[in-house]
């Protein structure tokens, strides 16, 4: 019989969660059931059901997909560019932004769609809870760090308290997904990005 590679395991398993994501972005986390899932992602329950248990450890899936994506964003903003220096706040939001439109992970509506019904299940699963809060607490600290480089540098009032600065950017990524979840593709997400940018560092 033959093997199951790890490359398989990896991509049914994408397979069925994008199909979750389809779905629970339609019809919400509670909407959408398992039957919905199936037909979403053309399986048979018991392939779906060898690799998740049931609808919560999807959610929980799902959930900490989007999280590991803010995550790993905060760790590249630790890096300085080319020319030597580190971003400033709102270069790091734009480019952030940029990021999360190329996740490939269904589409960025997609994405959004499901954010309201993630923070709800944060307060219900403590251990998604656990893992969003040590993300954004991550992504704010960067942030931070960004605002008193730029402190630093002159280019930044030093009246702003950095560590309150810290969490404008993420405030406002979180109101750019609420909308795009409410106006998809009508929102212009290279102006958003531009005006965020602007409030944040001041006129380039």
């Amino acid at each position: 019989m033959p093997k199951v590679t790890q490359e398989h395991t990896d991509a049914r398993r994408r397979q069925i969660l994008s199909a979750a994501l389809r779905c629970f972005a339609r019809d919400g986390f509670h909407g959408a059931t398992m039957q919905d899932i199936f037909r979403e992602a053309d399986l048979s329950p018991g392939a779906v059901y060898s690799y998740f248990k049931g609808k919560d450890e999807l959610i929980a899936a799902i959930t900490l997909t989007i999280v590991g994506f803010i995550a790993e964003s905060a760790a590249l903003f630790d890096e300085p560019l080319p020319e030597g220096r580190l971003r400033r706040p709102g270069e790091a939001l734009s480019e952030l932004i940029a990021l999360y439109r190329a996740v490939e992970f269904g589409t960025a509506a997609e994405r959004a769609r499901v954010f309201p019904h993630l923070i709800g299940e944060q307060q219900r699963n403590p251990a998604v809870l656990a893992a969003a809060r040590a993300s954004l607490d991550e992504l704010r600290a960067s942030f931070a760090q960004l605002a008193r480089a730029a402190q630093e540098r002159g280019e930044l009032d030093l009246a702003i308290d950095p560590e309150a600065l810290g969490r404008m950017p993420i405030a406002m990524l979180h109101g750019m997904l609420i909308q795009l979840a409410l106006y998809g593709d009508e929102l212009d997400l290279d102006a958003y990005a531009r005006a965020a940018a602007q409030l944040l560092d001041g006129p380039a």
